[in-house]
């Protein structure tokens, strides 16, 4: 995928086929496509993961193959952030823990556009992303330290299948500007979250690591995509 990048930078010279882009994406917490809302329980211990607004922000290239395909692809930084809440109404345990999740994203996506007027083009890109989890996590509760939770990223990364569609206010001088929503759908879970609690009377989680409870982080989500692509 790194080398398809080069590819696309080293045409840049060829009949300015390629433009340069930077754009920031909002992270929508849609519940209609399941963005990481996951639900637990073990014994008498529920626990509910819940994604909070987040945010991408990166550098786009686009290569023009005619006036109907293009290729794009890029580099995005993107912090996801959650809440972990645990409850057991035996033992009156009601906590939360906040975390956030930061990854690296290489996408490569086939974009197909149509003209609708002088200056307004609406297009639908579809692909896929490698994605690297920047480091593993550890958080506490916001009312004691008695819950914890380590969270173990998917070694060697994972990949995504990539959906957009959107539309985009074109300029000679002033470069392009667009807006759209994607989808971001990972092929597997991207990580595991094993949740503790421990007071000194009442413990959860303390097993042997290969007995211990978790929940599946799935990854997916949505985004509202703001691009600026410079005049070429």
């Amino acid at each position: 995928m790194l080398s398809l990048m080069i590819s696309i930078l080293n045409l840049k010279g060829q009949e300015n086929r390629t433009t340069f882009g930077l754009q920031y994406k909002p992270i929508i917490p849609a519940k209609y496509f399941n963005s990481s809302y996951t639900n637990g329980s073990s014994g008498y211990y529920y626990f509910k993961l819940t994604p909070k607004y987040s945010n991408s922000f990166g550098m786009v290239l686009r290569h023009k193959i005619n006036n109907t395909f293009s290729i794009e692809s890029g580099l995005n930084y993107i912090q996801r952030n959650y809440k972990l809440t645990i409850s057991n109404s035996n033992q009156n345990i009601n906590d939360f823990t906040h975390f956030g999740m930061r990854s690296y994203e290489i996408p490569i996506q086939f974009l197909t556009y149509v003209r609708a007027s002088e200056f307004w083009h609406l297009n639908v890109a579809f692909g896929i992303s490698h994605n690297v989890l920047a480091s593993d996590i550890l958080s506490y509760g916001e009312r004691t330290e008695y819950l914890f939770q380590n969270t173990y990223r998917r070694n060697g990364g994972y990949r995504s299948l990539l959906a957009n569609i959107g539309m985009e206010y074109r300029t000679e001088e002033r470069g392009h500007y667009y807006i759209g929503t994607s989808l971001h759908l990972p092929w597997t879970e991207i990580s595991r979250i094993y949740p503790e609690y421990d007071d000194g009377n009442n413990t959860f989680n303390d097993e042997n690591f290969n007995a211990k409870f978790f929940l599946e982080m799935s990854g997916n989500f949505i985004t509202i995509d703001l691009r600026y692509f410079f005049p070429e």
